[in-house]
């Protein structure tokens, strides 16, 4: 701050100044007035004091992403206005780039994501590509989700890591691979692939005693693990001589990591959600924080939201109380907004919602028809895991109504989705869900199959991990 103060800056203003937003909203005016050739071809600049103004606001920007990110439109839009009123430099497309995450966790999806794009294709144009990494670092994560496919995203983040390593940008190019492993398994990618690549992403880390990307990746892995061993797999990985998510938890808490402390929370939330523990899904809010606090929407974050909606239907049925269904049907209207920018992402995951809002509420014949839906969609989109997830939804809702042969062929359905997923302890809980509800007349051979199956095929992947 006080670097920014004597080159007469003023310090980086809040979010929820009135002042910040009506400069934020002039800005975004004069980008969409604009064609992207004439942003493209605004003049270059090597100014000395311009290039200090922009490495200052660029360090600032990354302490505030991780501590304080109420601050984060005030720098981006400073980057930008010097961008737009000085001269283009070399940080200008990260510029563009942080600044498309502000406008776009503001809810404006398209000028948000026409920053990201004219970002690649500035830093593209500069012929950098130490750039190009650290670009597709930022634009990936929190920008492309709003119109790409997740699985698309992954590829990415793979040429993104490739990039940096290439020319020497270290942190870039580990950021970009921490990335990647999450961006795997959020799009259902083999969870087998994401383990093993963070684990061997983690001991490079580790071996080279570099911190940065280590713990995005530590939850990653450790979310994967929990998948695919079981929800108490922290012990294990303690044994293994990684921190467990307890003490990273604590560790970025203490160390005031805002949005790694919140990823770990999101992660939770999904894996209590998986497992059906419901005590400890009563507690986390992912939503409220993404409106009070405004943080850059990380895809974790939105998919975060998603599994929030499906935790406070299935409370709600259970509880009966009315303050589930109003968390859920805020889930629902947030995911809706999003799915208007991107239906291969979004699509399903609405249809799901609407598919539990239908079956808490009573609307039983539109609740079926949603599920079989959101199933198809989910198919379409190649989002296995999530189909696991529409199937097993569909089977308890035919389960409630009785109808136990169409509930029994669903339930299977997301044993098998889940097993191809790589996700081995989820599909056990349902295996045993299936266990619990039918006769063995009707369900043991299905069921003896599945679990006689992971125990065979999994027995190298349990060594491989417990050699970490």
């Amino acid at each position: 701050f006080t670097l920014s103060s004597n080159a007469g800056e003023e310090e980086p203003r809040m979010s929820g100044n009135p002042q910040l937003d009506s400069d934020i909203s002039s800005m975004i005016v004069t980008v969409s007035s604009m064609t992207d050739d004439s942003i493209l071809n605004l003049k270059q600049s090597q100014d000395k004091k311009l290039l200090m103004l922009m490495n200052l606001c660029h360090e600032f920007f990354y302490i505030f992403q991780m501590m304080d990110p109420s601050r984060l439109s005030s720098v981006s839009l400073r980057m930008v206005q010097l961008s737009f009123g000085c001269g283009i430099t070399e940080l200008s497309p990260l510029a563009f780039a942080q600044f498309g995450v502000v406008v776009l966790s503001g809810g404006n999806a398209i000028v948000g994501y026409r920053m990201g794009s004219l970002a690649l294709k500035l830093a593209r144009n500069l012929c950098a590509p130490r750039l190009i990494s650290s670009v597709i670092a930022v634009v990936q994560p929190y920008l492309a989700w709003v119109a790409e496919p997740l699985q698309t995203i992954t590829e990415s983040h793979q040429h993104g890591h490739t990039l940096g390593a290439q020319c020497g940008d270290v942190s870039s190019s580990t950021l970009n691979y921490a990335w990647f492993c999450m961006a795997k398994l959020l799009s259902g990618g083999d969870l087998e692939v994401v383990r093993r690549e963070s684990c061997r992403f983690l001991k490079e880390l580790r071996s080279k005693k570099q911190n940065w990307g280590f713990l995005c990746a530590s939850i990653t892995y450790l979310l994967s693990v929990a998948l695919i061993e079981g929800p108490n797999s922290d012990v294990l990985v303690g044994n293994c001589d990684l921190p467990s998510e307890t003490h990273i938890f604590a560790f970025a808490v203490e160390r005031k990591h805002e949005l790694i402390s919140f990823g770990i929370r999101t992660h939770r939330l999904i894996r209590n959600f998986l497992f059906r523990q419901y005590d400890e899904m009563s507690n986390s809010s992912i939503l409220s924080y993404l409106l009070e606090r405004k943080p850059p929407l990380h895809s974790l974050f939105i998919i975060g939201v998603f599994y929030q909606g499906l935790t406070s239907y299935c409370i709600a049925r259970r509880t009966r109380d009315d303050i589930w269904t109003t968390r859920g049907n805020a889930a629902l209207t947030f995911i809706q907004h999003w799915s208007h920018s991107s239906q291969w992402n979004f699509q399903n995951k609405v249809l799901l919602l609407q598919a539990e809002k239908s079956f808490t509420c009573g609307n039983l014949t539109e609740a079926q028809n949603f599920y079989k839906d959101s199933i198809t969609s989910a198919r379409r989109h190649k989002f296995i895991h999530e189909e696991g997830v529409s199937h097993e939804l569909s089977g308890l809702f035919f389960l409630d109504r009785g109808l136990r042969d169409k509930a029994h062929e669903e339930l299977l359905h997301s044993v098998r989705c889940f097993r191809t997923w790589g996700a081995y302890a989820v599909a056990d809980r349902v295996n045993i869900l299936i266990g619990d509800n039918f006769s063995d007349t009707t369900c043991s051979e299905g069921h003896v199959f599945e679990t006689a199956s992971h125990t065979a095929e999994d027995s190298t992947k349990r060594r491989y991990y417990l050699d970490f």
